[in-house]
């Protein structure tokens, strides 16, 4: 059976048919085919923003301490947009203010390999005038986003972008891989817990990892499953817990078991203790610490292996073209996919 997808020769024959050689077409199309396909844009879900600007930043720093040049995309604040086109009935027209500069600030480079890490603070979008009769939001234009994406896409090897909010929704536009960040409140390893009668001591019904691994699925990831219904690629899944966990590594690998055969990769546990400035990235000193990038090392490098995994043309498919090629190319690559 004849496969839909047009290889390098069959792109030659084309080309042939217009009166290129095809030879000298089918040379050409082979170095477009091997060559390199950029950066992975990465974006990272989750159902809050809390505790997790630190986890990123690890990851990200353990990336370019490995020698991978790293971008951290972060949206600027717009809410001067906000207070200009809603000035409010009883204000005079004001004259629309400046919005904020793009601002790039090198955190950490490598003296001896290319790692470094960047980040890069600009407006995403830019918005109109409603349309007349629309009483709605006004209109978007991601052109802004699209076009740093594009800027950097050649000179990193991996683009995370950094929303200022709305980190349960995916960004099919722009990225090219979602990976979740589940935050775990309180480990599900019993159930029925009660209080046992003079004492302060709690007891409950042991789970096995399976059930728990059922339970982390439904308290951790139901924002996945919420409107609109569309695919989305997931890449793996970084559990944080806020406390020690009270299980052990076997207990942990059942749940990464159970967790690997509905479809979800795990990229590890890490436990996130009280934080000073949680919605900040971590200080650049910080990131230049060994020993803060330690601890975030083995998901870096099991997120990396999972996007590097993927096939060229995947990748290829699914940078920034029309809706419906977004969403036949998402469903075509490796990975999780789930409804988002």
């Amino acid at each position: 059976m004849p496969k839909k997808q047009h290889t390098a020769a069959q792109k030659a024959r084309n080309d042939a048919r217009s009166g290129t050689k095809y030879t000298e077409a089918l040379r050409a199309r082979t170095d477009e085919t091997d060559a390199p396909q950029g950066a992975h844009v990465v974006r990272f879900l989750a159902e809050r923003s809390g505790n997790l600007f630190p986890l990123v930043g690890g990851i990200a720093a353990a990336w370019a301490h490995n020698g991978q040049r790293v971008l951290l995309l972060e949206e600027a604040n717009d809410h001067w947009m906000w207070n200009f086109r809603h000035p409010g009935r009883s204000r005079r027209k004001q004259e629309p203010p400046a919005p904020p500069e793009p601002k790039t600030t090198t955190l950490w480079t490598s003296p001896s390999c290319p790692g470094a890490l960047v980040v890069h603070t600009c407006l995403w979008e830019t918005r109109g005038q409603t349309k007349e009769g629309n009483r709605g939001f006004p209109q978007r234009d991601r052109g802004p986003l699209q076009a740093a994406v594009s800027d950097a896409r050649g000179a990193y090897d991996v683009i995370v972008i950094l929303p200022q909010g709305g980190w349960a929704y995916p960004d099919r536009e722009m990225a090219t891989a979602h990976a979740v960040l589940a935050e775990v409140h309180d480990f599900p390893h019993t159930d029925c817990r009660v209080v046992l009668p003079g004492t302060l001591e709690d007891r409950g019904i042991p789970l096995n990892p399976e059930q728990s691994a059922a339970v982390l699925r439904e308290r951790c990831l139901s924002f996945l499953f919420g409107s609109p219904h569309l695919p989305v690629l997931l890449d793996g899944v970084v559990w944080q817990s806020n406390r020690t966990l009270p299980v052990d590594a076997a207990y942990l690998a059942g749940i990464d078991r159970d967790m690997t055969r509905a479809g979800l990769r795990t990229l590890g546990w890490t436990t996130q203790r009280s934080l000073t400035s949680h919605r900040e990235l971590p200080e650049p000193a910080r990131l230049q610490d060994p020993e803060f990038v330690q601890p975030y090392r083995q998901i870096a490098t099991r997120l990396r292996t999972a996007l590097d995994s993927r096939p060229a043309r995947n990748r290829a498919d699914m940078l920034p073209t029309a809706p419906q090629d977004r969403i036949a190319g998402s469903r075509a690559a490796t990975g999780s996919t789930l409804p988002a």
